[in-house]
């Protein structure tokens, strides 16, 4: 499969996952072809405040009703994360008033064959029936605050047939874990932490090489993900390749 073809599974794979927590959680969402835009209360961590787009036609047309929904609900600051080459988009937000501003790492996949994934000796895997201790992990490594609109997910059941999870436990303490959300034969990896008194011991690994092969047993082909600066380097050694940065446009309003 072809960067380009990954990064459509990558982008179709985010879309269908904001939907799904704009249904289930406390993102609130602007809706039309092809264009999401969900955000959360202003004040709430930036990097909820996006917009996704499935093809680049259809955002430009969106950008000024994307901008009004924004400011009505007191947000001013939002971004549009752009694949490679997609000079389309790039220049209709430039003409919007959009600059660039960082960016994030993309990586994909086709599943490997079977192979079964053995913990070292003391860790157990788990695969929980809800996303409490995923998202306690999640909120300790990342920006306080920034699972808060999912707390609904932390009670079971799974809020949908495609979200899977593996927990890695040692004497029954949350050591690392990873989510999947599985669409259309492909595996978007997202939530990947470990707790900081255990890295560097490959428990980040083992919990990404369990999700693969649960993801692989359940009929995906290939696997998609985002990647942190700190994850940057493991993903390579499972087998993941670098697709690209996409860059993030953002819009400030004074």
């Amino acid at each position: 499969m072809t960067n380009a073809e990954l990064h459509a599974r990558l982008r179709l794979n985010l879309l269908e996952l904001k939907r799904l927590q704009w249904r289930t959680g406390s993102l609130v969402a602007w809706d039309a072809p092809g264009v999401l835009a969900v955000g959360l209360p202003a004040g709430s961590p930036s990097m909820q405040q996006q917009v996704l787009y499935a093809w680049p036609e259809a955002l430009a047309p969106a950008l000024a009703d994307v901008e009004a929904w924004y400011l009505a609900r007191g947000v001013r600051t939002w971004r549009v994360a752009v694949t490679p080459g997609d000079t389309a988009a790039e220049h209709a937000l430039g003409a919007a008033g959009y600059q660039p501003h960082g960016a994030i790492g993309a990586m994909g996949r086709a599943l490997p064959p079977h192979a079964p994934v053995c913990p070292p000796e003391g860790i157990t895997l788990e695969r929980p029936d809800d996303l409490d201790a995923l998202l306690t992990l999640n909120a300790g490594c990342y920006e306080p605050g920034s699972m808060d609109y999912l707390a609904t997910w932390r009670r079971a059941p799974l809020p949908a047939s495609g979200v899977h999870a593996v927990l890695a436990r040692e004497s029954g303490q949350p050591l690392a874990c990873a989510m999947s959300f599985e669409h259309a034969g492909c595996a978007g990896l997202y939530m990947v932490a470990t707790h900081p008194r255990a890295r560097r011991r490959g428990l980040g690994a083992l919990v990404v090489q369990a999700l693969q092969e649960d993801a692989r047993a359940r009929g995906c082909t290939h696997g998609v993900l985002q990647s942190s600066p700190d994850g940057a380097s493991l993903y390579p050694r499972l087998g993941y390749r670098d697709l690209g940065d996409w860059v993030n446009w953002v819009r400030r309003v004074p």
